[in-house]
C-alpha cells in the first residue's frame, strides 16, 4: 500500500486565515462551508509549503496510507 505525507489540519488551532490555500502549488487544500480546511490527497505532492506558511502551526505533515 503506497504511503504519502499529507497535511493534517489541527482544527483547534486553525484560524481559517487562508495562508495555506494561497501557497499550495497544487490547490489540494479547500475551505469547506467557511468552517474547515480539507485536503484532496490525490492532488497533494507532499511539499510541506502549507505547513511552513501556517502562522499558528496548525498543519503537520503525517504519513498516510491510501
Amino acid at each position: 500500500m503506497p504511503r504519502q505525507d499529507l497535511p493534517r489540519i489541527d482544527e483547534r488551532r486553525c484560524t481559517l486565515c487562508g495562508d495555506c490555500l494561497r501557497v499550495c502549488p497544487t490547490d489540494c487544500l479547500y475551505l469547506v462551508r467557511g468552517t474547515e480546511i480539507v485536503v484532496a490527497p490525490q492532488s497533494c505532492i507532499s511539499c510541506s509549503v502549507c505547513a511552513v506558511a501556517c502562522p499558528v502551526a496548525a498543519i503537520a505533515m503525517e504519513s498516510q496510507a491510501w
